[in-house]
């Protein structure tokens, strides 16, 4: 068995007798599994015997596996192992040796196969081989997609984001089939570099075996050529890199260019290649990213060049681990992650886990770029957005944002990024984009010459000085992760900012705090914390959609009237300052209206009853709000949800109180109230703690009576947690 893991090609002497060993099927399905790996290259020689038989079982090979299947000495799996290793090695091309064959030209056509095969070299490398993983399974799968006993034609495309493995895959494919199935009939043809005519060329000289240069002087010529030369040959052909519908179009238009029998094998980052009617039938191989374990083991090798064993630090393992986890599966990522890593010092390690070496590996960078690059203009956009800020919401808000940002049909948009394998679509909702490809879209926008994307604070540290010109900043998201100090933003720097679309920040100190100027072209304004009083005056931004502003400090939202036409959401929860609503009756689009724990909010202005497209106002935790005819419109309506208990219990306590007319309602804390006075007499504070407690019905939580400054007793009604 070891010989044959160092062997290079194995030949198979299959006589009438070879099934009745288990030696030599236990040697067969090694050397099966060899060639699966891609580390041998096997010649059958049929002695005296008929290919068919081998690949069937049957003939002299029948009564040998139908007694191993009911002796009970071996088991039905490893039967089965068996007679799959002598079915696939009866379908490789070999030699066929039967009585007529003078011996001496058996041997000179066996040697003569032999030198054939070490003459064509293998793209896998024997230094890449000890780097294989998990290429079995993989082999396996795309090899029932082929299906070499079918003798139709059939295309594979093997699918997938950059580095994620194609390439090694169809090489290691070709190593193992391309000879022993198709002989000369077979074509491994390298995409990238090589325009449509220099490939139409480099594959007919291939497969016609001319020496001299073909002749072809534009690609509707070539095209036409290879389907009047293959369409009548068997033929194995592999595209490595094939960028868009229109290359395939020129060199493997249809399936009736290639003969009966023949196999056309693409790679590709695009999905989008097959989606021409002509290519319909093309059976997808979609390659996934590597399981952890399986990355681990990678990642170790090239780290430190060895199966097992590397430096025994924890902080070595634990950062391997890491890294492994941050790549998510990406076996080029590992391989360059971990060559680049091979004998540096463990700070090296932790500085540059922290970008993935994606700044320091060029080479990977680009090959992760090459995506990028075949985008247009509006898709490289959406990329770098989706990269620096939404990765991880939600279809549905991306669309919104994408929509308010006026890219054309944003749900094709996204289309367009899954069919390059960018981003993915997981829990049926949610956009994600692995962390390799995010990391190489936020390198791009590092890169430019004049950024337009702000995500993290050091960054806005250095470009909102004053050194620094702002003007051409679209974007910025700072992510509440960040430990960075909080930023600190003068009013003329946002002032400046006239093309900003997104804002999303928490934690910023604006001075002076209430002069500030926010650009009209704002589609999403959130600002976790807003230090101003109010919205400035001059804001009148026709585009925004989302305003939220949690926990700020403004009194009032606007006073003066705002045409916010296509605004969808307000959300002020937590701002304890706030006193009242603006006037709506400009912001027609209003959906949802998030007031909730403003605990000094007043009053809601009428206009809110002329939002015919409100589905949600949120009072929740607006204690000091009195009911007014608004809140009652607004309650009458079965397409508005008005969230928050505090009025009905209030007006329910109110009720109470009337009846006894020596109580007062003082006001209430969030979650309880307490307040209600009452005389020392115990049959009173009996039947009003009877009373109290049938109005608050299902909201009470518990009831207390409490002595007070001036010796006065107060009857506190605790509330349940309000939702």
């Amino acid at each position: 068995m070891e010989a044959i893991e160092e062997s290079r090609t194995a030949i198979v002497v299959l006589s009438q007798n070879y099934s009745t060993s288990r030696w030599c099927l236990r040697e067969l399905e090694k050397i099966m599994e060899s060639m699966d790996d891609g580390t041998n290259r096997v010649l059958p020689v049929f002695y005296h015997v008929d290919p068919s038989h081998v690949r069937h079982q049957s003939g002299p090979f029948e009564r040998s596996f139908v007694e191993y299947e009911n002796n009970g000495q071996d088991s039905q799996e490893q039967v089965h192992r068996w007679r799959d290793a002598f079915a696939r090695v009866g379908h490789l091309a070999g030699v066929v040796v039967n009585k007529n064959s003078p011996e001496v030209d058996s041997i000179n056509r066996i040697t003569n196969q032999i030198f054939d095969k070490l003459r064509r070299p293998m793209l896998i490398g024997p230094n890449q081989l000890n780097y294989l993983v998990d290429m079995r399974s993989k082999l396996r799968d795309i090899n029932n997609l082929l299906d070499f006993e079918s003798d139709e034609v059939r295309f594979i495309g093997i699918v997938g984001m950059g580095g994620i493995g194609k390439t090694t895959i169809a090489k290691v494919l070709h190593d193992s089939i391309a000879f022993t199935l198709f002989g000369e009939n077979s074509c491994f043809v390298t995409m990238s570099g090589r325009d449509i005519v220099t490939v139409q060329c480099l594959l007919l000289s291939r497969l016609l075996g001319t020496r001299e240069n073909i002749n072809i002087l534009e690609k509707n010529e070539g095209a036409n050529m290879i389907k009047d030369c293959l369409s009548r040959r068997k033929v194995l052909i592999i595209f490595d890199g094939v960028n868009d519908r229109e290359e395939l179009g020129y060199i493997a238009g249809s399936f009736d260019w290639f003969g009966r029998g023949s196999r056309v094998i693409i790679t590709t980052r695009n999905k989008n290649v097959f989606s021409h009617p002509n290519h319909e039938q093309v059976q997808l191989y979609n390659v996934k990213p590597l399981d952890y374990n399986t990355s681990f083991s990678l990642f170790w090798k090239h780290a430190f060049d060895q199966q097992s064993g590397g430096p025994s630090e924890q902080q070595f393992i634990q950062l391997s681990q890491n890294i492994v986890e941050k790549v998510e599966g990406n076996p080029q990522a590992l391989e360059q992650i971990g060559s680049f890593l091979r004998g540096k010092d463990i700070n090296v390690w932790k500085e540059e886990l922290k970008s993935l070496v994606l700044v320091d590996n060029e080479r990977l960078f680009k090959i992760l770029k090459i995506s990028f690059d075949q985008l247009g203009t509006k898709g490289q956009q959406a990329f770098l957005d989706l990269a620096c800020f939404f990765n991880g919401k939600s279809t549905g808000k991306i669309i919104e944002i994408l929509a308010s940002l006026e890219y054309n049909s944003p749900s094709e948009v996204l289309k367009l990024l899954c069919d390059r394998y960018l981003i993915e679509i997981r829990d049926g909702d949610t956009v994600c984009m692995p962390n390799l490809i995010q990391e190489m879209g936020r390198e791009i926008e590092r890169k430019k010459r004049q950024r337009s994307r702000i995500w993290l604070r050091r960054d806005a540290f250095d470009i909102f000085d004053e050194q620094h010109g702002v003007k051409d900043i679209k974007g910025v998201v700072l992510d509440k992760r960040d430990t960075e100090p909080n930023l600190k933003l003068k009013a003329k720097q946002l002032q400046d900012m006239s093309r900003l679309k997104i804002l999303e920040i928490d934690n910023v100190q604006l001075s002076p705090r209430n002069q500030n100027d926010l650009s009209n072209q704002l589609r999403l304004l959130h600002w976790d914390g807003f230090p101003s009083d109010t919205l400035p005056l001059n804001f009148e931004a026709p585009y925004l959609f989302e305003l939220l502003l949690p926990n700020a400090q403004t009194t009032h939202l606007w006073k003066e009237l705002k045409g916010f036409k296509k605004l969808k959401v307000i959300d002020v929860s937590n701002s304890q300052t706030l006193v009242e609503t603006p006037n709506l009756s400009a912001v027609p689009n209003l959906e949802r209206l998030i007031l909730c724990n403003c605990t000094r909010l007043k009053k809601i202005d009428n206009s809110i009853t002329k939002l015919r497209l409100l589905v949600l106002v949120d009072l929740t935790g607006c204690v000091r709000l009195e009911t007014s005819e608004c809140i009652d419109i607004l309650k009458s309506r079965p397409t508005v949800e008005l969230r928050g208990l505090v009025l009905q219990c209030r007006q329910s306590l109110k009720g109470v109180a009337r009846q006894h007319q020596s109580m007062t309602l003082a006001p209430e804390s969030r979650s309880f109230f307490s307040g209600i006075s009452v005389g020392e007499s115990e049959r009173g504070r009996a039947q009003l703690k009877e009373e109290a407690t049938r109005a608050m019905g299902k909201w009470l939580d518990q009831v207390n009576f409490a002595l007070v400054r001036g010796g006065s007793i107060k009857l506190q009604l605790f509330m349940k947690e309000l939702n």
